[in-house]
C-alpha cells in the first residue's frame, strides 16, 4: 500500500503545472485579429500566476492557440517574443500591445485557409466557432509549464455582417423637387440578428452631386466630392433647408457606410469595409402624380379618370397584369385626365397607375391600384372579316407615334412594336381580336396615316399569320405560366381553335402541369387525355381547313367540311372533360375539407402540452446567466442579443477538449432551444386551427399555402380517399404532415418570414 501511494503521488506531482493561465475574451469578438490587441480598451486579457514557491522567478514566453471550425493558427515555436518575468504568487495581467507579437501573422503557423488568403485579408478570420487559448512556455528550457486543457477561454461565434440595404429614395427613382426640401433617406441594417448588434453602430451618410450623366453613376460616384457628409445612429435621415442645398434637374448618388464602435474604438464588422450599394435618384421640378384616381370597367374597356394636373402638359396610364411581376407594362397616353384601356382580356386582373410629364424627357408616377375584366361566356364575333364604313371626325394627322402607343383602327386595338417616319409610318405591331380568343396578331403597316384621336385614317394593316408559331410578341397573350387550375379553367373558356398551334399547345401543357400538382392518379389521367386531344383537334382542324381550301369538287369539299366538324366537337369534348374533371376535383376538396379540419383541431389538442410559455423566461435568463455572468462579463442592453446567442449552433470538439463548465454550458443553452422550440411550435399550430377553423377555408386558402406546402397535402389525402381510406386514417396522415412541415419551418428559422 505504501508503494501504491507513492506512485500515486508521484502522478499527482507530475499533472501539477506551476503556472495558472486565464483567458477572458470581451464578446462579441471582431473578426478582425487587430481589433484583440489595438484600441484603448482590452478586447483580450491574460492573466499568469506563478504558484511555485520554490522557484521565486520565472522567465516565460507564451504561444497562442486559435482553434475554429475550419481553420487553425498557432504560435511557432521559433519566432520573436518578448520574455515575461512572473514572481512567485503576483498575478500578472497581459493586453493590448503585450500580445500583438503573438498575432503577428509572421509568428504564426496557418492551416486550413492559405497564408495569403488570410494576409489579404488583413488577417480576417472566417466565420464560424472560434476557441482561444493561451501556453506558457518556460523560455530557458521550452518546456510547457501551464495546463493547457485549463488556459482557454469560452467558445466565440465570429462573424462578418454585411453592410445596410438601402430603400429611399429608390435606385433611379424620379424625386420631385419641393420648397422648402424635404427628401426622406432610409436604409435597412442587416446585422442586428447576429452578435455583432451588441456593437453600437453608426452610420456614415455621404451624398454626391453627380455631373456627368453619361457615366455610370457607382463609377462617377468616386471621382467627385461628398456635397453633404455625417454620421447618424438612426436607419433614416430627412434632408431638408438645414443642409446644403439641392438643384432641380440634377442627378444625385448616395451610399451609407455603417461603423462598429465600442468607446473610441472602431471594429471591422462588415465586408466592403462597412459601405453599402450606391443608389442615386434625379430631382425633378415639383411635379406631383395626378389624384383621385378611379377605374370604370364597362362593356370590354376599362375607363380611367383622374382629377387634372395643372403642371402635366401629358398624361400617362401605365399597365400590366396583376400578380405577375415580370409582366411588361403597357401605357396609353391622353392630353385629358380620362384615358381608355380597350385591349384588357376579360377574366384577367390589372394594375395601373396614372402620372404623367411636367417637363420634356421626365415621367412621374403615382400609386399603384387594380382592376378586374369580367369574364364572359361568349363573344360576339360582330361582322367577322367585314369593317363597317366608318367616318372619322378627326381628320388631324398626328405627327408623333411611337413604338409601344396604341391606336385603334376600327373597332381593333392595335399596339406598335417597331416604328419608323413621321406623320407617315411604318412598322410592326400586333392586333387584338376578341373573337379569336382575344389572342394578337401580328401585323405589319407601310404608309398608314392616325389623327391625334389614335384613329387609324388612312392605309391598311396586314396580318403576317402562321399557324405553326406564335403569333404574339413579347406580351402577355391567352396563355401564361398558370398558378393553379382554377386559372386554367378561366383561360380555357376563351380559347378557340382559331388559336394559333403554339397557343393551343402552351394551354395543353399548363392543363398537364396543374393536373400534376393538383389531382389524383385517376383524374390526372382523364385531364391529360382531354389536354391531349385539344392538341390533337387542333391539328385535325387545320388540315381539315387547307383540304377545304384546297377542293376541287363538291364530294372534297363536304368531306372536307365533315372534317373540321368533327374536329370542332372533338375541341369543344375536350373542353367539357376538363371543365368536368374539375368539378369532381372541387366535390372532392369538398369531402376531404371536413376531414382536415377535424386533423387540424386534433393536432391543436395535442400540441396542449407543448406550451411552455412559463418556463421560458427562467430558461433565457439561466442561458444568460451562464453567457454574461459565470464569465465576468456585463450583460448587453440589447433585448434581441439574448435571442441571437440562443440560435448559436454548439461546436463539436473531441471528449478532451470539452471541460465540465463547457458541458453545463451547452446543456443550459439546450434546455433554452427545447423550451423556445416547443413555445414556437405551440403557436404555430394555434395560428393553424385559428386560420382553418371551416371546410371552407380549407377550401379557399389550402391549395395556395406554401409553407404546409397544402397542393400536395390535399392532392395525398384526395388520392387516399379515392382508394377508400377510412377518415381516421386520413386524419393521422394530415396530422404527420403538418408535423413534418412544423420542424422544417423551426428548423429553417423561417418563423419571423
Amino acid at each position: 500500500m505504501v508503494i501504491l501511494l507513492c506512485i500515486i503521488c508521484q502522478k499527482l506531482a507530475a499533472q501539477q503545472y506551476p503556472v495558472r493561465v486565464q483567458v477572458q475574451t470581451l464578446q462579441p469578438v471582431s473578426a478582425q485579429l487587430s481589433n484583440l490587441y489595438n484600441g484603448s480598451q482590452a478586447r483580450m486579457i491574460v492573466t499568469l500566476l506563478n504558484t511555485d514557491l520554490r522557484k521565486p522567478t520565472l522567465n516565460v514566453r507564451l504561444r497562442l492557440n486559435i482553434k475554429g471550425t475550419t481553420i487553425a493558427l498557432r504560435n511557432r515555436d521559433y519566432g520573436s517574443y518578448p520574455l515575461v518575468q512572473l514572481d512567485a504568487g503576483l498575478p500578472v495581467q497581459l493586453s493590448l500591445n503585450d500580445l500583438a507579437p503573438y498575432f503577428n501573422l509572421d509568428n504564426l503557423e496557418v492551416s486550413g485557409i492559405p497564408r495569403a488568403q488570410l494576409q489579404q485579408n488583413g488577417g480576417k478570420l472566417p466565420d464560424g466557432f472560434y476557441t482561444f487559448c493561451v501556453d506558457v512556455v518556460e523560455a530557458n528550457s521550452g518546456q510547457l509549464i501551464s495546463n493547457d486543457k485549463q488556459s482557454c477561454a469560452p467558445p466565440v461565434w465570429i462573424s462578418t455582417s454585411e453592410p445596410p440595404l438601402l430603400n429611399l429614395p429608390r435606385k433611379g427613382e424620379a424625386v420631385a423637387f419641393r420648397e422648402p426640401l424635404n427628401i426622406v433617406f432610409n436604409w435597412t441594417p442587416r446585422h442586428m440578428g447576429s452578435p455583432n448588434a451588441a456593437f453600437l453602430t453608426e452610420y456614415e451618410f455621404t451624398l454626391v452631386e453627380l455631373w456627368d450623366n453619361n457615366i455610370l453613376p457607382e463609377a462617377a460616384f468616386g471621382t467627385m466630392p461628398p456635397l453633404y457628409q455625417t454620421t447618424t445612429n438612426a436607419t433614416t435621415l430627412l434632408y431638408g433647408p438645414a443642409q446644403p442645398p439641392m438643384l432641380p434637374g440634377k442627378r444625385y448618388g448616395w451610399r451609407i457606410r455603417a461603423i462598429a464602435k465600442q468607446g473610441a474604438d472602431i471594429f471591422d464588422i462588415f465586408t466592403n469595409n462597412g459601405y453599402s450599394e450606391i443608389f442615386y435618384f434625379n430631382l425633378q421640378e415639383d411635379c406631383q402624380p395626378p389624384q383621385q384616381v378611379a377605374a370604370t370597367v364597362a362593356n370590354g374597356e376599362a375607363a380611367i379618370t383622374w382629377a387634372p394636373q395643372p403642371k402635366m402638359f401629358e398624361y400617362l396610364v401605365e399597365y400590366r397584369e396583376q400578380g405577375n411581376d415580370n409582366a411588361q407594362w403597357f401605357n396609353v397616353k391622353s392630353n385629358d385626365p380620362q384615358a381608355v384601356i380597350k385591349d384588357a382580356i376579360p377574366g384577367h386582373k390589372y394594375e395601373y397607375r396614372v402620372g404623367g410629364s411636367c417637363s420634356l424627357n421626365s415621367k412621374t408616377l403615382g400609386d399603384v391600384h387594380a382592376f378586374e375584366m369580367p369574364a364572359k361566356d361568349a363573344v360576339d364575333s360582330g361582322n367577322c372579316g367585314l369593317l363597317s364604313d366608318i367616318k372619322l371626325a378627326n381628320d388631324t394627322v398626328l405627327k408623333t407615334l411611337k413604338p409601344d402607343d396604341l391606336i385603334m383602327a376600327g373597332d381593333f386595338p392595335v399596339r406598335f412594336t417597331t416604328l419608323k417616319g413621321s406623320g407617315t409610318y411604318s412598322g410592326t405591331g400586333y392586333i387584338t381580336i376578341p373573337f379569336l380568343g382575344y389572342n394578337r396578331v401580328k401585323v405589319k403597316f407601310d404608309n398608314i396615316q392616325v389623327n391625334t384621336s389614335h384613329q387609324l385614317m388612312k392605309g391598311m394593316l396586314m396580318t403576317t399569320f402562321d399557324s405553326t408559331k406564335l403569333q404574339g410578341t413579347n406580351v402577355d397573350t391567352i396563355v401564361k405560366v398558370l398558378s393553379d387550375m382554377a386559372s386554367v379553367i378561366n383561360d380555357l373558356i376563351h380559347l378557340t381553335l382559331d388559336a394559333d398551334y403554339v397557343t393551343v399547345q402552351k394551354m395543353a401543357e399548363a392543363i398537364k402541369k396543374a393536373a400534376e400538382e393538383e389531382l389524383p392518379e385517376e383524374l390526372k389521367t382523364r385531364m391529360n387525355h382531354a389536354a391531349n386531344n385539344l392538341v390533337q383537334a387542333k391539328t385535325e382542324y387545320d388540315a381539315a381547313k387547307k383540304e377545304l381550301a384546297d377542293a376541287k369538287t363538291p364530294e372534297a369539299k363536304a368531306a372536307a367540311e365533315q372534317k373540321v366538324k368533327d374536329a370542332e366537337k372533338k375541341f369543344d369534348d375536350a373542353k367539357k372533360e376538363v371543365e368536368t374533371v374539375n368539378k369532381e376535383k372541387e366535390e372532392l376538396v369538398s369531402n376531404v375539407a371536413g376531414i382536415i379540419v377535424k386533423a387540424i383541431k386534433e393536432l391543436k389538442e395535442d400540441a396542449k402540452d407543448w406550451d411552455k410559455s412559463t418556463d421560458l423566461p427562467a430558461k433565457m435568463a439561466a442561458m444568460q446567466q451562464a453567457m454574461y455572468n459565470k464569465q465576468g462579463l456585463e450583460e448587453t442592453t440589447d433585448a434581441g442579443i439574448g435571442v441571437a446567442i440562443g440560435d448559436i449552433q454548439p461546436v463539436t470538439l473531441s471528449d478532451a477538449e470539452v471541460s465540465d463548465e463547457m458541458k453545463e454550458f451547452d446543456g443550459v443553452v439546450e434546455q433554452f432551444h427545447l423550451t423556445n422550440a416547443n413555445v414556437k411550435a405551440y403557436k404555430l399550430v394555434s395560428a393553424i386551427q385559428k386560420f382553418y377553423e371551416t371546410p371552407a377555408s380549407i377550401a379557399q386558402f389550402l391549395s395556395k399555402d406554401v409553407a404546409l406546402k397544402g397542393t400536395s397535402m390535399l392532392k395525398t389525402v384526395m388520392t387516399d380517399k379515392m382508394q377508400g381510406k377510412k377518415d381516421e386514417e386520413l386524419i393521422k396522415v394530415v396530422k404527420q404532415s403538418i408535423l413534418d412541415q412544423l420542424i422544417i419551418i423551426l428548423n429553417s428559422d423561417q418563423l419571423s418570414k
